[in-house]
Protein backbone atom coordinates (compact mmCIF):
# COMPACT_ATOMS: atom_id res chain seq x y z
CA UNK A 1 0.00 0.00 0.00
CA UNK A 2 2.62 2.56 0.75
CA UNK A 3 4.69 2.20 -2.77
CA UNK A 4 1.10 2.45 -4.32
CA UNK A 5 0.18 5.42 -2.31
CA UNK A 6 3.48 7.72 -1.81
CA UNK A 7 1.55 10.80 -1.81
CA UNK A 8 -1.22 12.11 1.04
CA UNK A 9 -2.34 14.98 -0.22
CA UNK A 10 -3.85 17.81 2.85
CA UNK A 11 -6.80 20.21 2.69
CA UNK A 12 -4.77 22.92 4.68
CA UNK A 13 -6.76 26.36 4.46
CA UNK A 14 -3.56 28.29 5.78
CA UNK A 15 -0.68 27.36 3.63
CA UNK A 16 1.77 30.20 3.38
CA UNK A 17 2.55 33.51 2.33
CA UNK A 18 2.75 32.06 -1.49
CA UNK A 19 -0.33 29.71 -1.14
CA UNK A 20 1.61 26.76 -1.90
CA UNK A 21 0.54 23.15 -1.54
CA UNK A 22 1.17 21.36 1.27
CA UNK A 23 1.47 17.19 1.01
CA UNK A 24 2.87 14.17 2.72
CA UNK A 25 5.71 11.98 1.47
CA UNK A 26 5.42 8.40 3.24
CA UNK A 27 9.01 6.41 3.05
CA UNK A 28 10.40 3.53 4.16
CA UNK A 29 7.86 1.33 6.12
CA UNK A 30 9.41 -1.53 8.93
CA UNK A 31 8.73 -4.12 11.75
CA UNK A 32 11.03 -4.06 14.21
CA UNK A 33 11.26 -6.87 16.98
CA UNK A 34 8.75 -7.45 19.48
CA UNK A 35 8.62 -4.99 22.76
CA UNK A 36 6.75 -4.04 25.82
CA UNK A 37 6.13 -0.27 26.80
CA UNK A 38 5.98 -0.26 30.46
CA UNK A 39 3.93 2.48 32.52
CA UNK A 40 6.78 4.38 33.21
CA UNK A 41 7.33 5.11 29.14
CA UNK A 42 10.32 2.84 28.80
CA UNK A 43 10.53 -0.01 25.79
CA UNK A 44 12.56 -3.53 26.37
CA UNK A 45 12.47 -6.69 24.55
CA UNK A 46 8.90 -9.07 24.88
CA UNK A 47 9.46 -12.68 25.06
CA UNK A 48 6.56 -15.09 24.21
CA UNK A 49 6.56 -16.74 28.10
CA UNK A 50 6.21 -13.06 29.56
CA UNK A 51 3.69 -11.82 27.31
CA UNK A 52 1.75 -14.94 28.33
CA UNK A 53 2.22 -14.11 31.98
CA UNK A 54 1.18 -10.41 31.77
CA UNK A 55 -1.41 -11.73 29.48
CA UNK A 56 0.30 -8.86 26.92
CA UNK A 57 0.04 -9.83 23.19
CA UNK A 58 3.04 -10.72 21.41
CA UNK A 59 3.03 -7.91 18.75
CA UNK A 60 6.14 -5.84 16.78
CA UNK A 61 5.58 -2.29 16.38
CA UNK A 62 5.30 -1.14 12.77
CA UNK A 63 7.13 2.28 12.00
CA UNK A 64 7.03 4.42 8.43
CA UNK A 65 9.04 7.23 7.68
CA UNK A 66 7.08 10.49 6.87
CA UNK A 67 8.32 13.80 5.24
CA UNK A 68 6.01 16.89 5.41
CA UNK A 69 6.89 18.99 1.73
CA UNK A 70 5.25 22.28 1.85
CA UNK A 71 6.05 23.53 -2.08
CA UNK A 72 9.92 23.25 -2.63
CA UNK A 73 10.60 23.13 1.17
CA UNK A 74 11.06 19.91 2.27
CA UNK A 75 11.59 19.30 5.95
CA UNK A 76 13.61 16.70 7.84
CA UNK A 77 11.68 13.23 7.48
CA UNK A 78 10.63 11.48 11.01
CA UNK A 79 9.77 7.91 11.63
CA UNK A 80 6.88 7.57 13.99
CA UNK A 81 4.86 3.77 15.10
CA UNK A 82 1.61 3.55 12.96
CA UNK A 83 0.62 0.39 14.45
CA UNK A 84 1.61 -3.47 16.20
CA UNK A 85 1.86 -6.78 14.20
CA UNK A 86 1.01 -9.91 16.15
CA UNK A 87 4.53 -12.05 15.38
CA UNK A 88 4.33 -15.81 15.20
CA UNK A 89 6.38 -17.57 17.55
CA UNK A 90 9.24 -19.15 15.83
CA UNK A 91 9.08 -16.51 13.16
CA UNK A 92 12.36 -14.58 11.76
CA UNK A 93 10.76 -11.54 13.19
CA UNK A 94 10.12 -13.01 16.83
CA UNK A 95 12.79 -12.37 19.52
CA UNK A 96 13.46 -16.29 19.80
CA UNK A 97 14.69 -16.74 16.25
CA UNK A 98 18.26 -17.91 16.20
CA UNK A 99 18.54 -19.26 19.74
CA UNK A 100 19.68 -22.84 20.72
CA UNK A 101 17.48 -24.89 22.94
CA UNK A 102 19.64 -23.89 25.93
CA UNK A 103 19.03 -20.04 25.51
CA UNK A 104 15.26 -20.88 24.99
CA UNK A 105 14.49 -22.48 27.96
CA UNK A 106 16.45 -19.87 29.85
CA UNK A 107 13.83 -17.57 28.88
CA UNK A 108 11.26 -19.76 29.87
CA UNK A 109 10.14 -21.74 27.13
CA UNK A 110 10.04 -25.40 25.83
CA UNK A 111 13.07 -26.65 23.72
CA UNK A 112 10.30 -28.65 21.89
CA UNK A 113 8.03 -25.80 21.34
CA UNK A 114 7.57 -26.07 17.65
CA UNK A 115 5.78 -22.84 17.20
CA UNK A 116 3.74 -21.42 14.71
CA UNK A 117 0.99 -19.43 16.69
CA UNK A 118 0.14 -16.04 17.92
CA UNK A 119 -0.14 -14.89 21.22
CA UNK A 120 -2.80 -12.57 21.99
CA UNK A 121 -3.92 -11.15 25.28
CA UNK A 122 -1.99 -13.72 26.93
CA UNK A 123 -3.82 -16.54 25.10
CA UNK A 124 -2.46 -19.05 21.89
CA UNK A 125 -3.98 -18.83 18.64
CA UNK A 126 -3.41 -20.29 15.86
CA UNK A 127 -4.58 -19.06 12.18
CA UNK A 128 -6.68 -21.84 10.59
CA UNK A 129 -7.73 -21.87 7.32
CA UNK A 130 -11.35 -21.48 6.41
CA UNK A 131 -12.76 -22.30 2.33
CA UNK A 132 -15.57 -20.20 1.68
CA UNK A 133 -16.94 -20.00 -1.80
CA UNK A 134 -17.59 -16.11 -3.10
CA UNK A 135 -21.12 -14.72 -3.44
CA UNK A 136 -22.66 -13.94 -6.88
CA UNK A 137 -19.81 -15.12 -8.82
CA UNK A 138 -20.49 -18.21 -11.30
CA UNK A 139 -18.08 -21.26 -11.05
CA UNK A 140 -18.02 -24.14 -13.21
CA UNK A 141 -16.97 -27.25 -12.45
CA UNK A 142 -17.21 -30.80 -13.37
CA UNK A 143 -18.17 -34.23 -11.15
CA UNK A 144 -17.94 -38.07 -11.37
CA UNK A 145 -21.71 -39.49 -11.18
CA UNK A 146 -22.36 -42.84 -11.54
CA UNK A 147 -19.10 -42.96 -13.76
CA UNK A 148 -20.37 -40.74 -15.72
CA UNK A 149 -18.78 -37.20 -16.24
CA UNK A 150 -21.53 -34.42 -15.19
CA UNK A 151 -20.71 -30.51 -15.75
CA UNK A 152 -21.84 -28.34 -12.94
CA UNK A 153 -22.04 -24.24 -13.22
CA UNK A 154 -23.37 -23.27 -9.54
CA UNK A 155 -23.36 -19.83 -7.94
CA UNK A 156 -24.04 -19.15 -4.49
CA UNK A 157 -26.36 -15.61 -4.76
CA UNK A 158 -26.55 -13.50 -1.90
CA UNK A 159 -28.75 -10.53 -1.01
CA UNK A 160 -29.09 -9.04 2.42
CA UNK A 161 -27.56 -11.98 4.61
CA UNK A 162 -30.33 -14.38 2.61
CA UNK A 163 -27.74 -16.52 0.20
CA UNK A 164 -29.01 -19.41 -2.05
CA UNK A 165 -27.24 -22.12 -4.21
CA UNK A 166 -28.77 -22.00 -8.15
CA UNK A 167 -27.36 -25.02 -9.63
CA UNK A 168 -27.28 -26.19 -13.70
CA UNK A 169 -25.73 -29.29 -14.31
CA UNK A 170 -25.49 -31.10 -17.90
CA UNK A 171 -26.32 -34.65 -16.73
CA UNK A 172 -24.49 -37.71 -19.32
CA UNK A 173 -28.03 -37.35 -21.81
CA UNK A 174 -26.44 -33.61 -22.84
CA UNK A 175 -29.83 -32.13 -20.64
CA UNK A 176 -29.66 -28.88 -18.75
CA UNK A 177 -31.03 -28.94 -15.33
CA UNK A 178 -31.89 -26.22 -12.55
CA UNK A 179 -31.93 -26.61 -9.21
CA UNK A 180 -32.42 -24.54 -6.01
CA UNK A 181 -34.23 -23.71 -2.71
CA UNK A 182 -37.82 -24.33 -2.65
CA UNK A 183 -37.52 -26.50 -5.77
CA UNK A 184 -37.80 -30.31 -4.89
CA UNK A 185 -35.45 -31.82 -7.94
CA UNK A 186 -34.64 -30.22 -10.81
CA UNK A 187 -36.44 -28.42 -13.53
CA UNK A 188 -35.50 -28.66 -16.69
CA UNK A 189 -33.50 -25.37 -18.43
CA UNK A 190 -35.65 -24.71 -21.13
CA UNK A 191 -39.11 -24.72 -19.54
CA UNK A 192 -37.57 -22.61 -16.70
CA UNK A 193 -36.14 -19.64 -19.78
CA UNK A 194 -39.94 -20.18 -20.53
CA UNK A 195 -41.15 -18.61 -17.61
CA UNK A 196 -38.61 -16.30 -16.75
CA UNK A 197 -40.28 -14.62 -20.11
CA UNK A 198 -38.33 -16.24 -23.30
CA UNK A 199 -41.09 -16.65 -26.14
CA UNK A 200 -39.28 -18.57 -28.83
CA UNK A 201 -36.46 -21.34 -29.20
CA UNK A 202 -34.10 -18.19 -30.53
CA UNK A 203 -34.02 -16.43 -27.28
CA UNK A 204 -33.10 -19.34 -25.11
CA UNK A 205 -30.28 -20.83 -27.46
CA UNK A 206 -28.60 -16.98 -27.73
CA UNK A 207 -28.93 -16.66 -23.49
CA UNK A 208 -26.66 -20.05 -23.56
CA UNK A 209 -24.21 -19.69 -26.42
CA UNK A 210 -24.02 -19.55 -29.98
CA UNK A 211 -20.91 -21.41 -30.00
CA UNK A 212 -21.64 -24.27 -32.42
CA UNK A 213 -20.36 -26.74 -30.45
CA UNK A 214 -23.39 -25.61 -27.55
CA UNK A 215 -26.03 -25.47 -30.25
CA UNK A 216 -25.72 -28.91 -30.72
CA UNK A 217 -27.15 -30.05 -27.60
CA UNK A 218 -29.07 -27.46 -27.32
CA UNK A 219 -31.35 -28.52 -30.14
CA UNK A 220 -32.01 -31.63 -27.96
CA UNK A 221 -32.57 -29.61 -24.61
CA UNK A 222 -35.50 -27.82 -27.26
CA UNK A 223 -37.15 -31.32 -28.06
CA UNK A 224 -37.27 -32.76 -24.61
CA UNK A 225 -38.67 -29.47 -23.67
CA UNK A 226 -42.32 -29.57 -22.45
CA UNK A 227 -43.50 -25.89 -23.12
CA UNK A 228 -44.20 -23.82 -25.82
CA UNK A 229 -44.98 -20.15 -23.81
CA UNK A 230 -44.47 -18.36 -21.11
CA UNK A 231 -47.86 -19.54 -19.74
CA UNK A 232 -46.73 -23.19 -20.00
CA UNK A 233 -43.65 -22.12 -17.97
CA UNK A 234 -45.23 -20.38 -15.67
CA UNK A 235 -47.67 -23.32 -14.89
CA UNK A 236 -44.70 -25.88 -15.60
CA UNK A 237 -42.84 -24.35 -12.95
CA UNK A 238 -46.11 -23.84 -10.36
CA UNK A 239 -47.03 -27.65 -10.67
CA UNK A 240 -43.70 -28.65 -9.66
CA UNK A 241 -44.04 -26.72 -6.70
CA UNK A 242 -47.52 -27.21 -5.93
CA UNK A 243 -49.03 -30.43 -7.30
CA UNK A 244 -52.34 -31.11 -7.15
CA UNK A 245 -53.26 -27.47 -6.10
CA UNK A 246 -55.61 -25.22 -7.94
CA UNK A 247 -53.82 -23.39 -11.48
CA UNK A 248 -54.27 -19.98 -9.65
CA UNK A 249 -52.16 -20.65 -6.74
CA UNK A 250 -49.86 -22.76 -8.65
CA UNK A 251 -49.18 -19.40 -10.93
CA UNK A 252 -48.85 -17.40 -7.28
CA UNK A 253 -46.72 -19.71 -6.07
CA UNK A 254 -44.56 -20.13 -9.46
CA UNK A 255 -44.26 -16.56 -9.62
CA UNK A 256 -43.40 -15.65 -5.95
CA UNK A 257 -40.95 -18.45 -5.83
CA UNK A 258 -38.89 -17.19 -9.12
CA UNK A 259 -39.06 -13.61 -7.68
CA UNK A 260 -37.58 -14.47 -4.04
CA UNK A 261 -35.48 -17.94 -4.41
CA UNK A 262 -34.22 -17.77 -7.80
CA UNK A 263 -30.44 -15.19 -7.80
CA UNK A 264 -32.12 -13.57 -4.85
CA UNK A 265 -29.12 -10.73 -5.85
CA UNK A 266 -30.91 -9.88 -8.75
CA UNK A 267 -34.07 -9.78 -7.64
CA UNK A 268 -33.56 -5.29 -7.37
CA UNK A 269 -31.59 -4.80 -10.46
CA UNK A 270 -34.97 -2.99 -11.61
CA UNK A 271 -36.61 -0.67 -8.86
CA UNK A 272 -40.16 -1.93 -8.25
CA UNK A 273 -41.35 1.77 -9.02
CA UNK A 274 -40.31 2.15 -12.18
CA UNK A 275 -42.18 2.30 -14.95
CA UNK A 276 -42.27 2.26 -19.04
CA UNK A 277 -42.03 6.17 -20.13
CA UNK A 278 -40.21 7.06 -16.64
CA UNK A 279 -36.94 8.70 -17.13
CA UNK A 280 -34.13 6.24 -16.86
CA UNK A 281 -36.07 3.41 -17.64
CA UNK A 282 -34.56 2.41 -20.65
CA UNK A 283 -31.07 2.76 -18.77
CA UNK A 284 -32.24 0.63 -16.24
CA UNK A 285 -33.77 -1.64 -18.52
CA UNK A 286 -30.51 -2.36 -20.76
CA UNK A 287 -28.60 -2.20 -17.55
CA UNK A 288 -30.56 -5.39 -15.50
CA UNK A 289 -31.35 -7.33 -18.69
CA UNK A 290 -34.34 -8.28 -17.31
CA UNK A 291 -37.50 -9.35 -19.82
CA UNK A 292 -41.29 -9.08 -19.15
CA UNK A 293 -43.04 -12.28 -19.34
CA UNK A 294 -46.26 -11.78 -22.04
CA UNK A 295 -48.85 -13.48 -19.59
CA UNK A 296 -47.89 -12.42 -16.11
CA UNK A 297 -46.78 -9.40 -14.42
CA UNK A 298 -43.67 -8.30 -12.71
CA UNK A 299 -39.87 -8.60 -13.57
CA UNK A 300 -38.45 -11.91 -14.04
CA UNK A 301 -34.70 -12.87 -14.30
CA UNK A 302 -33.16 -14.76 -17.13
CA UNK A 303 -30.46 -17.50 -16.08
CA UNK A 304 -27.53 -17.03 -18.84
CA UNK A 305 -25.99 -20.23 -18.03
CA UNK A 306 -22.86 -21.86 -20.49
CA UNK A 307 -21.32 -24.94 -19.75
Amino acid sequence: MVNEQRIIETDIENRGKNNEAVWVELGEITVKKPLVREADGSQSELYPCEARLRNLTYAAPIQLGLTLVHGEDRQEAIVTTIGQLPVMIGSTSCNLYGMDDAQRVSHGEDAFDPGGYFIVNGTERVLMTLEDLASNKIMTEFTERYSERIYVAKVFSQFRGYRALVVVERNKKNLLEVSFPSVAGHLKFVDLMRALGMTNDQEVVNAVSTDEDILTFMMQNLEESECDSVEGGVMYVGKKLAPNQTRDYQRKRSEFVLDNYLLPHLNYSMPATLKEGDEGYQEADSRSGLQRPTSSEGWQKPVLISC
